[in-house]
């Protein structure tokens, strides 16, 4: 099976990790998202460079699950991420596994996000979607 490897849409997509699940902005849309922790160790995968076979075959290990049904899982989960734009496709660098090769006595849950625009307005609107590198505010030099 050909490796599949993606990456965060970044700069339009940010995330910050709250406890076990992670908050994602998609400041395109305005849109943000709730991980669970299936889905937030995924997440940080990516962020490694992995690939869906890799993080899958580290996610069965982790849970002590069934590998094919965890990549099949994880590939309907990224066709849900790209649709939200939040990744693209990458070419892959992995780096080093950042889990615990210890198993989970927890079940293992398939990964998931809930989707909320009760902010894109605001989030839309905000100055900062028009600053540039220099920063915000920044005052013109005399």
């Amino acid at each position: 099976m050909m490796e599949k490897y993606y990456e965060i849409n970044a700069p339009a997509v940010i995330s910050e990790p709250m406890e076990e699940e992670l908050v994602v902005i998609n400041l395109d849309s305005g849109c943000y998202y709730s991980l669970n922790k299936t889905a937030t160790l995924l997440w940080n995968q990516l962020e490694q460079g992995c690939s869906i076979n890799q993080a899958a075959r580290q996610m069965a290990l982790f849970y002590g699950s069934d590998e094919a049904s965890v990549i099949a899982d994880f590939t309907s989960f990224i066709e849900r991420l790209m649709e939200e734009q939040l990744i693209k496709a990458g070419n892959g660098d992995p780096k080093d596994w950042p889990l615990s090769k210890e198993r989970q006595s927890e079940p293992y849950l398939k990964p998931s996000f809930e989707k909320y625009s009760d902010m894109q307005e605001m989030l839309l609107l905000d100055p900062i979607h028009e600053v540039s590198e220099v920063g915000w505010p920044h005052q013109e030099k005399k």
